[in-house]
Parts: structure tokens; sequence; C-alpha cells
């Protein structure tokens, strides 16, 4: 038994503590389960008996899928076998004890207690075997692969032809090849510049970190894909992503494939067979070579029916030949169909009236997979569902396969322009060439003798006579033809004089109106001292993202609104000056001081600003940071959502470079949520920052909405943001914009795709809101320059129906003319609608309503609050979570909200989650 010279394994030197803290729960439900076993006390014999089964059985499969892997991998073999025996020993006498125990009363009380005792030293002497020989053979051993298995891309293994146009692949890709369950897929980018595609995940091996799939050269990007050989290594592989298969528990289920739908249902159909399940498969194709997979498949079926058209391999004719049989000889609980569309739809017409549950795998258009851009919607009962998130199986009963057929050839032309660049149609940008900016910039504008001023001593009666410094813009017909920043900046001279506009309050309310409390004032001279690295400096010490937020936040709502100098004037530009000092420093290797390394561990969720924020704050005070983010380049919303134009991707490129350089990992290409669950980064975490942002698009609700032509703001701006649809064909990302657009919404999205249509080519932009501009939510900026820009407004008016033409394409909207009822709560008028109606031709449509929080972490453990809406509860003092150690943080607690909002939010958690690893006490209220 146990050696008591010998001590425990601790929390402190455990591979996750989690492990630990479960085991002395366990310890303590033991000891009152033997006392109550001896007192002949059954009910709370039952209740322990229910804690093993309810608390440690889970605790126990995680082991098996989680720990075992890893003792594979150490050559530990035996001591896994008696793990997995003993488990299954625990569940039986379980279960034995549960079902001999009603309401307090057995029948064989004598027999029992022994059963009972039985279980208790079973458990006692496996917690003690996992705490002297498992868990310290993993100790310093991670659960997680490390991010540097897959820095240089995702390795190809093997890869190999196995029918016309059609390649099996072997990839390493840890992350997906451990989560991945039947009926998910996942996203590959194959190159840097190439376009995100999904793709059905056949099988793979979690201990060895690889997947297996199979992609059919179809477009552009598997096309290229196919010239890869093994040795080559992909750049992004994120996932694993959807829903698993919804697979009955009893009955006799018939899956069923066309092509390379064949990987699709290998894993269900291996799944089924490992249960002992009744599996019939049926597979068809063209031709023999055309019938993928069918000796795996045979392998894992009960019975294997192989049909071709021409009759060259099994029986001549079509699938749904063979199931009529089936489901004539006997009763069929399931079908699973996954193939061409006209194949699941003519499976799901023939099993109707049968009433057979049937599952069909919709490979809509997506362009992330996480459910954030919307472009994967399929109808489905009459509602709009989203592929990538609700999916990719549906009920084929209620699919609408006309919405989805006319959708899924959207790009075919554009496919064909990146396969002959010389035919290349898309809007593009006009070639202009390097230009020379700073011929644009404006020189400073005073009546003061500045130069020989010491503007250091200057009176504040001498400060206000100093005007309001404009800073200088890309002139309108020049920007529309480019995406590079239309603001320039202010110059040195400007900078100087406006920095001393600030009159230095004794009490400044402008560091009140800043979320992340940054000490303008102190900053300000800093900038009049001729010292912009020094401004930049003190600005780090409450802001990481110093750049960005002289760009993008909405500084005349918050700090500037507060300026004492705008009272009787213009307040001092407190955001370009923020920018002018924060610029100086991007590039520089210089870094703030870190503290000395704690040994505690935080992931963060979310490479946005919130998330980036909270890595920044706490790998300054020595803790370990893991940042995790569905997508392949950091950033979040400043690099998919915000385009070039207002926020170049070079500088949130530095910003988080420089957190690389302090010691900050980022893992991209994990959806947290399917790849691992909030509950996995607990166990080998001390605390965790959820910063996953609100990216659940909002539709309108109206008819039309499925035509082709038809955006979310978040997709449109992540094709021409993210994956350079403005670079098209050169990247292989494209997007539709018509000769006109329009632009539903008048907040700041809204302007971003106002802007970014006119330089994708649009002769006509028009924004409609169904309220007036003072209702709008968009920066006056921002409004100011899409009207210089071209873009025209229609207030008071709001779709109501898409019109379209035959080939599945938008032709018009029609809008209903509105009118301002009272003011409500908020001081904003409701809308409402009259009875008049006009057209509006339209080729293009973007939706900018806003979004919704994405509630697949919530939904994957039940233990986190939310609100209507996907919104997470937390602690207003600390951004604390309903569960403990999980703190949250952006627009994941608000909805869509600002940049600077998010990291006021962030900095709020980093300082909480410190205080909770160092012990130290929360700040009273």
């Amino acid at each position: 038994m146990s050696d008591p010279a010998r001590p425990l394994i601790t929390a402190e030197n455990l591979p996750a503590p989690h492990w630990h803290a479960t085991h002395q729960e366990a310890q303590k439900q033991l000891t009152d389960m033997a006392k109550a076993i001896g007192a002949g006390d059954w009910k709370r014999v039952d209740q322990g008996a229910r804690w093993v089964y309810e608390e440690l059985k889970p605790h126990n499969e995680a082991e098996e899928r989680e720990l075992l892997p890893l003792l594979e991998e150490l050559g530990a073999e035996a001591l896994v076998q008696r793990i997995q025996d003993e488990h299954r020993q625990m569940w039986d006498l379980t279960l034995q004890l549960l079902s001999e125990i009603d309401e307090g009363q057995v029948r064989a009380p004598q027999a029992l207690t022994l059963q009972g005792q039985r279980l208790v030293d079973l458990v006692r002497d496996h917690i003690e075997m996992e705490e002297r020989l498992m868990l310290p053979l993993l100790k310093g051993r991670s659960m997680y692969w490390s991010d540097e298995e897959t820095q240089d891309g995702y390795l190809i293994l093997e890869k190999k032809l196995i029918a016309p146009e059609t390649w099996s692949f072997i990839v390493q890709a840890p992350q997906v090849a451990r989560g991945r369950k039947p009926g998910q897929f996942f996203m590959v980018a194959p190159f840097p510049e190439s376009e995100r595609i999904p793709l059905t995940l056949a099988g793979g091996d979690a201990k060895k970190g690889y997947i297996h799939f199979i992609m059919q050269e179809v477009g552009a990007t598997t096309k290229a894909m196919g010239r890869l050989s093994a040795g080559d290594r992909l750049f992004a592989v994120a996932g694993p992503m959807g829903t698993p298969t919804e697979l009955m528990e009893e009955g006799t289920i018939v899956l069923m494939a066309g092509g390379y739908g064949s990987a699709a249902i290998l894993p269900a159909a291996e799944e089924l067979h490992a249960q002992g399940r009744r599996v019939i498969t049926i597979l068809g194709g063209r031709s023999k070579e055309r019938v993928l997979l069918a000796d795996e498949l045979g392998a894992a079926s009960a019975e294997l029916i192989v049909t071709t058209d021409d009759g060259t391999l099994g029986r001549q004719g079509l699938v749904t030949d063979a199931l009529k049989d089936i489901i004539a000889r006997e009763k069929v609980a399931q079908v699973v169909a996954v193939g061409p569309l006209p194949m699941m739809r003519a499976v799901s017409d023939l099993t109707k009236p049968h009433g057979i549950f049937t599952l069909v795998s919709l490979n809509a258009l997506m362009v992330d997979g996480t459910g954030m851009c919307g472009g994967c919607r399929v109808s489905v009962g009459g509602q709009t569902k989203f592929a990538c998130f609700d999916g990719p199986d549906f009920d084929g009963h209620q699919v609408d396969f006309n919405m989805l057929r006319m959708r899924q050839d959207w790009y075919k032309a554009e496919e064909h322009d990146a396969c002959d660049p010389s035919e290349c149609k898309i809007g593009r940008v006009a070639a202009t060439g390097p230009v020379d900016y700073s011929k644009y910039l404006n020189e400073p504008v005073t009546e003061l003798d500045w130069q020989n001023l010491d503007l250091n001593t200057i009176k504040p009666s001498q400060k206000m006579k100093i005007p309001r410094q404009e800073m200088a813009c890309q002139p309108p017909e020049l920007r529309v033809c480019n995406f590079d920043e239309v603001s320039l900046g202010l110059s040195p001279e400007q900078a100087r004089l406006e920095a001393a506009r600030c009159i230095q309050c004794k009490h400044p309310a402008c560091i009140e109106g800043c979320p992340v409390n940054i000490n303008i004032p102190a900053f300000l001279m800093e900038i009049v001292h001729e010292d912009p690295q020094g401004a930049a400096r003190i600005i780090k010490e409450s802001s990481s993202l110093g750049s960005v937020c002289g760009r993008v936040c909405p500084q005349e709502k918050q700090c500037e609104i507060k300026c004492v100098v705008g009272i009787k004037g213009l307040p001092v530009s407190i955001g370009r000056l923020e920018r002018y000092a924060s610029d100086s420093m991007l590039g520089s290797d210089e870094l703030p001081p870190v503290e000395a390394p704690t040994g505690k561990k935080v992931a963060v969720i979310g490479a946005g600003p919130a998330g980036l924020t909270v890595a920044g704050e706490l790998i300054k005070k020595g803790h370990q940071v893991t940042v995790y983010d569905a997508l392949h380049k950091p950033g979040g919303v400043m690099l998919y959502g915000i385009p070039e134009f207002r926020l170049p991707n070079k500088i949130v490129d530095q910003e988080v470079g420089t957190l690389r350089r302090l010691g900050v990992k980022f893992i991209m290409n994990t959806l947290v949520g399917r790849s691992m669950t909030l509950d996995d980064l607990r166990k080998d975490h001390d605390a965790i920052f959820m910063g996953t942002g609100a990216g659940l698009p909002k539709m309108m609700g109206i008819p039309g909405e499925e035509y082709k032509g038809v955006y979310t703001a978040n997709e449109f701006l992540t094709r021409i943001n993210l994956m350079r649809a403005d670079l098209f064909p050169e990247y292989g990302t494209p997007v539709t914009v018509g000769k006109n657009v329009i632009i539903v919404g008048a907040g700041n999205t809204a302007m971003d795709a106002s802007r970014a249509a006119r330089r994708m080519g649009a002769e006509k932009v028009t924004v409609v809101y169904r309220r007036t501009v003072k209702e709008s939510t968009a920066r006056k900026e921002e409004l100011e320059h899409a009207m210089e820009e071209g873009v025209e407004f229609k207030y008071l008016t709001t779709p109501v129906q898409l019109h379209g033409n035959d080939k599945g394409w938008m032709t018009h909207a029609e809008c209903a003319v509105m009118e301002l009822g009272e003011p409500g709560p908020d001081g904003r008028r409701s809308p409402k609608m009259t009875d008049e109606r006009i057209m509006i031709p339209c080729d293009t449509l973007v939706v900018a309503l806003g979004f919704d929080v994405n509630p697949l972490i919530a939904q994957t453990d039940k233990g986190l609050k939310t609100l209507k809406g996907g919104v997470v509860v937390v602690d207003n003092e600390t951004g604390e979570t309903s569960l403990p150690g999980v703190f949250a943080g952006g627009d994941v607690i608000t909805g869509g909200a600002t940049v600077i909002l998010a990291m006021g939010q962030g900095r709020r958690a980093a300082a909480a989650i410190h205080r909770r690893l160092v012990g130290a006490p929360q700040p009273a209220v």
C-alpha cells in the first residue's frame, strides 16, 4: 500500500492542478461513503455513488482522452491498460449499487455492503496509483501540443492520388487531431496568399498528432494544393469545426456517400462499428475509380453496397436504388448522406415519407469557419442557419436545397479568373504606384510666435489662442483608388503646438474619460518637450495598443469630451497625439520591464484588443501567457474588421510583435469550444481570460437575403481586410462588388464597408439607414470621410425585400420609407414604417447591423452564465465570470463596442487575475 515517507504529488508540481483537486474531493466523498456503508445509511451511500458516477466518471473520461495518450508516448502501456480496466470496474460497481438502492431501501444489505466496500477500496487504490505513478510520470508535460510544432506550417506527411484529381492527405495538425469528432471539418489555407477552404476530416491519430482528409481539385486553391508534395507545409490548418454528427443510439444506421463524401462518413462508421452497432454503407460514383475508401468503409460496416453509374463496380444504378431495397427489407433508424447536392436531395425525398431521420452535410461557402462571417448561411426549416456553426449536418427534410444550389456557384467566374489572371473581371483598385504623402502634411497654424516661445511656460490664456491643429488626409480623389491610410497624422511641429494647448488641469477629467486611464497630461507634456518616445512610454504604462487606439477609438466621446479646453473652444486632439507619440516607438527594440517569473500560467482566448491587453499586462507581471485564436493571424477585429485605410495591418502586426518579444505565446488556428473546451484549459492553467468578441452577424430577416451578392459586413470586410480580396487573384480570396452597392446601417462598420466598396470599384455606394444622421452611431470623422469619397446616404429608409434574377443574383432592393416616433429610454427616436416603397438598383448589398456574441464556449460549458444574446455575465469590479478563475472582457460581455472599451475591460480583468494569482486581496468596493 502507501509509503508514508514518500510525499504525495502536490498541486504545485502537477501537470494540471485540477487533477489533484478532484482526487482530494474524491477522498472526502469516499470517507463519507465508507461511514454510510458501515452505518447502513443507504440514502447517503446512494448520494456517494451518484457523485462517483456524475463527477468522477467525467473526470476519468477526461484522463483517458487527455492524459493516457501522453502515457502511451512514454511507453507506459501496462499502466494505461490498468487505468482503463479500473475505470470500467468502477462504473460497473457504481451502476450495480445505484440499481439496488431504491429510496434508501435495499433487498440484500449484506451483499451490498461488501459491494460498496469494494467500490470504496477500488477508487482509493486507483487514486493513490494515479497520484504516485501516473501524475509523476507526466510532471512538466502538457496535455496540449506546443505551437512550435506548427509555427513553420503544417507538415504534409503523406499525399497520394486515389482517384482522378482526388488526393489523400495525412498532415501533422495536433490540435485538430486531438479534438476531432465524426462529422466535423477543418479550414485550410495552403499558402499565405490563399483563401481558407473547408475540408472534411476522414480520420486521424490524437496520439501521433496527424489528420487524414480527402481533397478533390475543383477551384484554384485546391488545384494549387494538388501540386504540393509530402514534406511541404500547409500555411494554416484550423479546427476541428462544426458540430459532430448526431447519431441515434439504437437501430440500424445507413451511411451514404458519393465521391469524396466517403471521407465524411468514415469516422461515423468506425465509431458505430466500435460500439457494436449495425451499420450499412452505400457508396456511389460515376465509375469504379470515383468510388473512394470502399475497403475502409467495408471493414467498419455490417454490409457495404457499391453503386456506379456505368456498372464498372458493384451494381449499376443510383445510391437511392440501393436505399429503397434496404428500407423495403428492414427497419432503418437513421440515414446520413454526404455527397453532391442532387444525391442528398434525392435521399431526403426518399426517406421523408417513411419518417426516417435523415442528416445531410452541407458544404456551404465559408471564409473563417467560426460563425463570424455569416457567409455559410443556409435555410433549414425556414430559418437561417450557419453551416460552420450550426452544422454542417442538418435535417435533410428541412433543408432548402434550391437556396444552397443557387449560392454554391457564387464565385465560379472568379475561380476561373484566378486560374487565368489575364481574364480577371473583379473590381480592382486603380494602380497608383508609390505616393509621397509627406507633401500633403499640414503646416502648423497659430498667430503666436511659437518658435521663439517656451511652450512649457506660456499662460493658459495664450494656450487658448492656439487653434486646434488639423490632421492632414489623402485627397478624396486619390484615396478612393488605394487602401493606404487616409489620415496622414500630425507633423512634429503640429504635434508640439497641439500638445501645448493642454492647460495641465490639477484634476484632469480626461484621464477619467479614458477607459484605460492613460495619464494624458503627462504624455502631452513629453510631446511639448519634443520627446514623443517619452510620451509613448507613459502611454504604454496603461495601453499596449496606443497606435491602434490613436486611430480608431472615439476620443470625441471619451477623453476629449472631458477636456476643459473644449468648454470654450475645441478640445485638445488627444487621440491624434496618442497616435503621434505611439508611432514613434513602432519598430523599436525597447521593451517595458518584466517582473520575475511567478510560475503561474494564464490562457487568453481570443487575440483581439481585450485579449492582447490582458496578455500584455500579465506577461509584464511575470506570468506565463498563452493566447489561443481561431484565425491564422492575431489581431481579431483590428485585422478582419477594420480596413487598412483606417488601421494598417502592419500597425497591429508590430504591436503583436512586441508582445511576442515579451514572451507571450500565440497558438493560432485553434477554436476553443471545438479544439478544446474551456474546462480543458482550466485544467492546465491557473486562470483563463475570454476575449472572444461579438462575432455572430445579425441578418435583416427579410425575403431575398439568400441571393448572391448579399453579404454580412463581417464577411465583406474579412474578405478584403484579412484575406486581401483587394489583391485578387494575386491573393486567392475573391469578393463580388457590383456597380451599385447598398450598405444597410450607419455605424462605423457600415462606414468601413461603404468606403471599402468605393475602393473596390463600385460606381455608386448608398448607405440606407432607418433613422437619421442624428441617431447614427458612426464617428463624425468617418461619416465625413465617407461623404467626401462619394458615398450617398438615404436616411429614413430600410430594405423590406430583395429582388433578383433567375440566376440567383440580386438586382434591386425594395425599401420602405420610415418616419421617427418619440425618443426611447436611450434618447433615440424609434423608426416607424410608412406605406411608401422605393426600388433601388443594387447588385451588392452589405448588412451592417451589428453582431451577437458567439455562444460556442457557453454551449460547451454549461456553468458559464450568460444573458440573452449570449453576453457573458461577469463581476463588475473584476470581470470574473460565474466560473471561478475564468474572466472575460470586451464585446463578449457587452456586445459590439469599441476597441478602447474592450481594452479597458481587459486591463481591469488583468489586474484582478494578477491579484488572484499572487494571493493579494481584491480591493474593497
